[in-house]
């Protein structure tokens, strides 16, 4: 199972998709008619077998080859009829993963967690079944951002927390011939937190919002949505926390006494905060 009861439904509303007859062997028709092949197009095990020899390929050949089948797909899904539908749900069912990540993700207090990953599926959908064809690169990555801005919008509307910035560059989510994340869904998150904790004075120009760094980065983005730290301390916390900061520090004059009390009040105050971020998700 993916997830808690939103995500369990979609599962199992995908085990009677896969159980009814013929649709293995029209998605496969699509995907040959799109030049996708999986190599065992004639006995094909499934549906379910389908997407998984999907996602195989994906692991082993990298974004060219999700880039293509993805398309194939959505060619159809943004279409009308029984084959648009069986289409978008293909796709949706190989986003989940990444849906759920991003409901976690937008979790805040006073949000549930089935709640938020409704808005997120039905987002999703809305992203599938309008996707803009011209857009050739990086559509794994590009149909989770553009179902993040619209789910942060959504949920703003009703919590009246700041939503995500929305830039309509998706393809700096994916940039053609640079390598990338092995989860899109860490690509277009990364891409848009990256863009609010600059807005936030967070990180600098050149900074990257990943591993550890990036951790910190989102908790104090949250902090400062959630009302729980100010914007001038959020980016005292940041400055202090690069590489080097208490380096920097020393020639400025502050004692290894000051500093070490300096951080110990901070992890004081990120405990509190990281507590409160835990309970509420």
């Amino acid at each position: 199972m993916t997830g808690p009861r939103i995500f369990e439904s979609l599962d199992a509303e995908w085990a009677l998709v896969c159980a009814e007859s013929g649709r293995a062997e029209m998605v496969l028709g699509w995907l040959h008619e799109g030049g996708v092949l999986l190599g065992d197009e004639r006995a094909p095990g499934g549906l379910g077998d389908v997407l998984a020899g999907l996602e195989r390929r994906d692991r082993a050949q990298g974004r060219v080859h999700s880039d293509r089948w993805m398309r194939v797909l959505l060619e159809r899904a943004v279409g009308e009829g029984a084959g648009a539908q069986l289409a978008a749900r293909v796709v949706v069912q190989a986003m989940l993963p990444g849906a759920v990540r991003m409901t976690q993700r937008l979790l805040r207090a006073g949000r549930d967690f089935d709640e938020t990953g409704q808005v997120v599926v039905a987002c999703l959908y809305q992203v599938v079944r309008r996707y803009p064809l011209h857009r050739t690169s990086g559509v794994a990555a590009n149909l989770l951002l553009e179902t993040l801005h619209l789910a942060s919008c959504e949920l703003q509307a009703d919590t009246e927390t700041d939503a995500l910035p929305w830039h309509p560059a998706l393809e700096s989510a994916a940039v053609p011939g640079e390598p990338t994340a092995d989860d899109p869904a860490e690509t277009a998150w990364r891409t848009a937190l990256g863009e609010q904790a600059a807005k936030a004075g967070l990180l600098r120009a050149d900074e990257i919002p990943d591993g550890a760094r990036g951790e910190l980065v989102e908790l104090l983005v949250w902090a400062v949505a959630a009302g729980l730290l100010d914007g001038v301390r959020a980016r005292g916390i940041a400055d202090e926390s690069r590489a080097g900061a208490r380096e920097s520090a020393e020639r400025a004059g502050v004692s290894a006494v000051t500093w070490r009390q300096r951080r110990s009040r901070t992890v004081r105050q990120l405990r509190a905060v990281a507590d409160q971020w835990v309970q509420a998700a």
